[in-house]
């Protein structure tokens, strides 16, 4: 998933089934990128206590998950310049290989489908550039906008909403990794990206550039594999 100097990666969903391992799955490219999409933050209080003098604000509980809200869109005329599915496949009435609706339905089998012995449906893992989350889809509203002939759909959008889910034995590593006397050293594999290994080691993708400071690098859009990177104690980092 390495990006080239000045262009913008493809959005990717990775469909895994265990938690513990975020990312290890099956990855899903929508034909488009997205125009635009929103992310949710949403804290709470305590509603139902009556506050005192002394405490003028609401009882703080807890943060909530994150919510991620977008739209993708697929199109099967032909009359827009990406023809690719989600797993590379052409689309349209007379591509032979995936229809629009096909498409959709690889997403949602992927998405819904209840997942081998954990019996619930797969864990999602969202990647964009620098934005990584991991979560599960909570819903997805399919509007049709253009048919052939016979019926077939051309053209649609599918809203999605996905909420954040981080597995505990995650937060415990994270947690751990805040020790100051502990330093990890990681090998570059093919398709990994510095946003993403800030992800798995820290579990914030954002770090990516004061990794890069640590580890001299110029370009952190371009890794090689086998190359070794330090990753340091999360409070180390500038």
């Amino acid at each position: 998933m390495a990006l080239l100097e000045g262009q913008l990666g493809k959005l990717t969903f990775i469909f895994y089934p265990n938690s513990k391992f975020p990312g290890v799955g099956v990855p899903y490219v929508p034909m488009y990128n997205p125009t635009s999409f929103t992310v949710n933050h949403d804290v709470k209080y305590d509603t139902k206590s009556s506050p005192t003098k002394a405490d003028l604000v609401k009882k703080f509980l807890s943060v909530n998950p994150r919510v991620v809200n977008m739209e993708l869109f697929f199109d099967g005329t032909g009359a827009s310049p990406s023809t690719l599915g989600g797993f590379g496949n052409k689309v349209g009435v007379n591509a032979g290989v995936q229809s629009v609706e096909g498409q959709i339905q690889i997403f949602l089998k992927a998405a819904y489908q209840i997942a081998g012995v954990l019996h619930k449906p797969n864990y999602v893992m969202l990647v964009w550039g620098t934005f990584i989350m991991t979560g599960v889809l909570e819903s997805a509203n399919v509007t049709y906008t253009m048919f052939a002939a016979d019926g077939t759909p051309l053209r649609a959008k599918m809203s999605l909403s996905i909420k954040e889910h981080v597995d505990f034995s995650l937060i415990s590593k994270i947690l751990k990794l805040q020790s100051p006397d502990i330093s990890k050293s990681i090998e570059v594999q093919e398709g990994d990206t510095l946003p993403l290994l800030c992800y798995k080691e820290y579990g914030d993708a954002s770090l990516y550039n004061q990794v890069a400071k640590v580890n001299n690098l110029k370009n952190y859009r371009k890794l090689k594999q086998g190359t070794r990177l330090l990753f340091p104690p999360i409070n180390n980092l500038a």
